[in-house]
């Protein structure tokens, strides 16, 4: 029973932190009651059927505590929501790893009070008097089996100790062993703010008001295809000689106009090349948000009103302090609803302007398409390259490229990947040649072999 009711009570908790909200006041002090009742009793080791877990066939109320309280210290408002739930059913099979220790010892990196109404803490915010007292939570042997995972080459990951159920990527691998193998500290001292910042949400809108308000095909200089086909019968070499060109039917150098009057082929216009967009008149939604504190490094910013779909923890957004100001990139951090009302994020800055561009993977058989992209600036006073922000698919480490910017294209390699989320990645990059002027028809045969000629 007490097993049962414990796994009832991960439920709301879980939905709590999906909805990066607080837990219900009373579930925590709850949830410790029940494991406090089995230790008492000797009970908390004892394992239990448990038809509703799915990847073990028995869980102890101790192990069912423990998917508690790693749900509380794994920083879920700095995840999305879908990769909450996949941490819940994670989960079952990681908590044998993790140590209960009473009282807390030096090697316990979270510490709770049994008696209070509160989710795990960092031991080291709990003063010497308070640690006799307080329930530690050893996570380095799950930290250290997710640290030698990630080690593994990709094709000796599968007989690993550490099981990784379907869905469970890298990206929410490293941000677990972070969160369960170090402590979490400022980087820079906040200070209570005031005002407002404009805001736009990912990657479309941020190049689109980057780009000053430019349709993508604009910026490139692309010019866009006709969306109506139109079909020749007269032939590629009109100079060879055709028995059959005085037959009354064929009427070479007709089109399809006029031989198909009544079954042209017409295709809607994709939405990118449209006039609207091309003259700008696409607009992305912007919003004035409440500065709540801020740092060198980022904001905590309040909405007042209903947050988008959009915006979760690790995605892509703009900023601009001033009207007329330029935009800055930023990253979502985390995200958290307060009890007073209403949902504060906190966004992390990565450069104060970008150069909005087109990026597209060079392919043996043929190029992808060009995606929007932006090109950050060296930092030479800390040491950081050029890079570029790009979308997770196709782009990756290693990958050959071909850089629009304002139509002049030049080709370029991606190396080192230093930052990754769910929507985006930032590369390092190396330009290959000097920049030469974007063709939009098709090369000619042998053409696409010229510019190999300098590299040979």
């Amino acid at each position: 029973a007490l097993q049962r009711a414990l796994h009832g009570l991960n439920g709301p908790l879980i939905r709590a932190n999906q909805l990066y909200c607080p837990a219900q006041e009373g579930l925590w002090l709850e949830i410790h009651q029940i494991y406090q009742i089995a230790r008492h009793y000797g009970l908390h080791h004892a394992m239990i059927d448990e038809p509703m877990a799915h990847h073990t066939k028995a869980l102890s109320v101790e192990q069912t505590y423990v998917i508690a309280l790693l749900m509380g210290c794994s920083r879920c408002n700095q995840m999305r929501q879908l990769n909450i739930g996949k941490l819940a059913d994670a989960l079952e099979a990681w908590s044998p790893l993790v140590k209960l220790q009473f009282p807390a010892e030096e090697s316990s990196l979270f510490a709770l009070d049994t008696t209070a109404d509160k989710p795990p803490l960092y031991g080291t915010l709990f003063t010497d008097e308070q640690i006799p007292r307080l329930l530690g939570i050893n996570t380095s042997g799950l930290a250290d089996a997710i640290h030698q995972y990630l080690a593994l080459p990709d094709d000796q990951r599968s007989p690993s100790r550490l099981l990784i159920p379907t869905g469970i990527n890298t990206d929410l691998l490293q941000h677990l062993a972070a969160a369960w193998g170090d402590v979490a500290e400022r980087a820079f001292q906040r200070t209570a703010g005031q005002g407002t910042l404009k805001l736009c949400i990912g990657m479309s809108a941020l190049h689109y008001y980057v780009a000053g308000q430019k349709s993508f095909s604009e910026l490139l200089q692309l010019n866009s295809a006709t969306s109506v086909a139109n079909f020749s019968l007269k032939m590629a070499n009109d100079a060879d000689d055709d028995p059959w060109s005085s037959a009354f039917d064929t009427q070479r150098g007709n089109t399809s106009s006029v031989l198909l009057p009544y079954e042209e082929i017409e295709y809607p216009k994709i939405d990118g090349d449209s006039d609207s967009l091309s003259n700008g008149q696409h607009t992305f939604p912007t919003f004035d948000l409440n500065i709540v504190n801020h740092s060198p490094g980022g904001y905590c910013l309040a909405w007042q009103k209903e947050v988008p779909q959009q915006l979760q923890a690790g995605e892509l957004v703009g900023i601009q302090d001033d009207a007329g100001q330029g935009w800055s990139v930023a990253i979502v951090r985390w995200v958290r609803q307060v009890r007073s009302g209403g949902t504060q994020m906190g966004i992390e800055l990565i450069a104060p302007f970008a150069q909005p561009c087109g990026m597209q993977l060079i392919r043996e058989q043929q190029n992808s398409q060009y995606l929007r992209t932006l090109m950050l600036p060296e930092v030479r006073a800390m040491d950081k390259p050029p890079t570029v922000l790009a979308p997770r698919l196709p782009f990756q480490e290693g990958s050959k490229v071909m850089i629009n910017v304002h139509g002049e294209e030049r080709r370029a390699s991606l190396s080192n990947r230093r930052i990754s989320s769910a929507s985006y990645n930032q590369f390092e990059y190396q330009m290959y040649d000097a920049p030469r002027v974007a063709e939009s028809e098709k090369p000619k045969p042998g053409q696409e072999f010229d510019s190999l000629w300098g590299t040979l």
